[in-house]
């Protein structure tokens, strides 16, 4: 799944868990189960050397860069017009906390001997990832974006 249904998601868990400490484990959490949406990305169907040469790099940094300007307006949102530090902080860490495992398995692509925490995660991820063919796989993570803006949304209306 691309970055930012991820963030998305983080983020709506961050708007509805309350406590920071359940709502960071649950984002990360969400993350895994979102793999297993069938779902496009720019590594779908591909091997290792491609990953790393060509469009795919560009459009990863790309990509993230959305999923950054995302989470960041949401905590600004909540920093500035709900007032809300707490919310601003649980979307902050939820945010990155829905990411994680996929900052996490991109360090697979630059470090060849993985092992602990990056080993259990790309274990994880491999066996999560459903793939899909385009249009549907964006078709999916558009619902799960959509979704996680309602949700989002509906419950830090002002």
């Amino acid at each position: 799944m691309l970055l930012t249904p991820h963030t998305l998601v983080g983020l709506a868990v961050a708007s509805v868990i309350k406590d920071p400490l359940i709502a960071f484990p649950v984002s990360v959490g969400m993350h895994y189960l979102g793999d297993m949406v069938p779902h496009w990305d720019f590594f779908s169907n591909t091997n290792e050397e491609q990953r790393v040469s060509g469009w795919r790099p560009l459009a990863v940094a790309g990509e993230l860069s959305l999923a950054v300007a995302t989470g960041t307006a949401a905590v600004l949102y909540a920093l500035w017009l709900v007032n809300d530090p707490a919310l601003a902080f649980r979307m902050l860490i939820c945010g990155i906390g829905g990411v994680i495992p996929d900052l996490l398995s991109g360090l697979k692509m630059y470090l060849k001997d993985l092992n602990g925490l990056l080993k259990i995660n790309n274990h994880i991820q491999e066996k999560l990832q459903f793939q899909a063919p385009l249009p549907w796989g964006i078709l999916t993570q558009l619902l799960v974006s959509g979704f996680s803006a309602l949700v989002i949304l509906g419950s830090i209306a002002l």
